[in-house]
């Protein structure tokens, strides 16, 4: 019964050991992951701080350097706990397997002590050969055979549960030396928060030495939202013109069936003889569309299709962070503020945009000084802005993923891009429809 017990037991500390170690192994690999965004990020950051006044740009990076370093910093933490956690696991199934083991080791030497006090009238062959009849001699073999493998099993029992212990002893000294380890990378990361924050508050203050340079950029920017605002509303009312005609068109030419079908099939009456007439089946009423840009089953498919990938749309471009959100902004401790119905993605300057989704390319225009391609979704449209150039034309189909151009710069000298997503005339927040990176 004990080598089950302690069988069982064996499978319940692999099972947890594997499912901490998974934990463990994630843990690490985020961590891993948002180092190598910093990483990334400080090279580009080192690049535009080259030779160039410091710009909003610069303090969105550094503030997102910020987030992902607070982000390392509570993975680690987690890292500990888990650690910590395992540690007083590991003390409390030592302290019990200790208590087992004791218990088997005085159990067997008892056992041990009774046999040999006992050993002349427990002779196997005196007590073999007393045995009243033959019944009675197999009955004693069998008890002696049981008595072995019950010692047999102690000796075993005993083993084992001291070969878990000794696991658990090297786990806790593993377990130990990773929780010096990962105290050491969080000091380490603490440090690095530090020199990031003065470097955001040194930013700050130069920022605040040129707002009225930086609120009139500001100003130029809206200027050219209300552009590319009114540009995409323009293309969407076109779409919707065209799929409006486009579902009259059919509608007519309905009626116009149904109209030959009803005079086939009109009574005629010919010598006195009404001709039976074949009355055609009452069709169901069509269902009316929600939009005239899902007039067709491929509009319809193409736009639940895009709508049920929210939040796991890929970036437009590969290598690049959100320098400026959607919604409004601001500078602390400055007058510096904005608002905007888009987010614009930093890039280094050529860097490919792609598609986010598959779609028709309904527009490729020039508002302003920006390059822009406009992409149908069904009712669903995306806009990518400031491309120095275009790799696709009006009215063909594109793949998520494929190129549309190449990163432009912006007016602080650094790549960038506006992404803008609506459905049709509805500005939608593009940040909650793209994955995490």
């Amino acid at each position: 019964m004990r080598l089950i017990v302690l069988f069982f037991t064996f499978l319940l500390l692999a099972a947890s050991s594997w499912a901490q170690g998974n934990e463990k192994a994630e843990l690490e690999r985020r961590k891993r992951q948002t180092l190598q965004e910093i990483d990334i990020l400080n090279r580009q950051y080192n690049e535009i701080k080259k030779n160039k006044k410091e710009s909003l740009g610069q303090l969105a990076m550094i503030q997102q350097k910020i987030r992902l370093r607070n982000q390392v910093i509570e993975n680690i933490n987690r890292q500990v706990r888990v650690i910590n956690k395992d540690i007083d696991y590991s003390y409390r199934e030592m302290r019990r397997l200790q208590k087992d083991l004791d218990t088997l080791k005085m159990n067997y030497a008892q056992n041990a002590v009774y046999a040999y006090k006992n050993r002349s009238r427990y002779d196997f062959l005196n007590f073999l050969f007393s045995a009243t009849n033959f019944n009675d001699a197999i009955r004693r073999i069998s008890y002696m055979r049981a008595y072995r493998n019950y010692r047999m099993q102690q000796v075993e029992a005993i083993i084992k549960t001291e070969e878990l212990y000794r696991q658990k002893i090297t786990q806790l000294t593993n377990n130990r030396k990773e929780k010096s380890a990962a105290l050491l990378d969080q000091n380490k990361e603490m440090g690095e928060l530090v020199k990031d924050k003065k470097e955001q508050d040194q930013v700050v203050n130069n920022l605040k030495k040129r707002e009225k340079e930086i609120n009139t950029q500001i100003a130029a920017k809206k200027k050219q939202a209300t552009q590319l605002d009114a540009a995409i509303k323009a293309v969407v009312r076109r779409e919707i013109e065209l799929a409006k005609k486009e579902a009259e068109r059919r509608a007519r030419e309905e009626r116009e069936r149904l109209e030959k079908e009803k005079a086939k099939t009109t009574p005629e009456t010919t010598t006195g003889v009404t001709k039976p007439v074949n009355t055609p089946k009452k069709e169901e009423p069509v269902k009316k569309q929600e939009s005239y840009l899902e007039y067709n089953r491929e509009d319809m498919v193409l736009g639940s299709s895009f709508e049920s990938s929210k939040g796991r749309l890929p970036f437009p471009v590969d290598n690049g962070y959100i320098k400026t959100g959607f919604g409004s902004y601001t500078v602390p401790g400055t007058t510096i503020k904005g608002y905007q119905e888009f987010i614009t993605i930093a890039s280094p300057v050529g860097t490919t945009v792609k598609a986010v989704f598959d779609g028709e390319v309904v527009s490729v225009a020039e508002i302003g000084t920006q390059m822009t391609v406009t992409i149908r979704h069904g009712k669903y449209f995306t806009l990518y802005s400031n491309l120095s150039s275009i790799s696709v034309s009006k009215g063909q189909n594109v793949k998520a993923g494929q190129g549309l151009g190449r990163v432009a710069t912006d007016m602080d000298g650094d790549g960038s891009i506006e992404f803008i997503l609506t459905k049709e005339f509805q500005n939608l927040n593009p940040q909650l429809w793209l994955r995490s990176r």
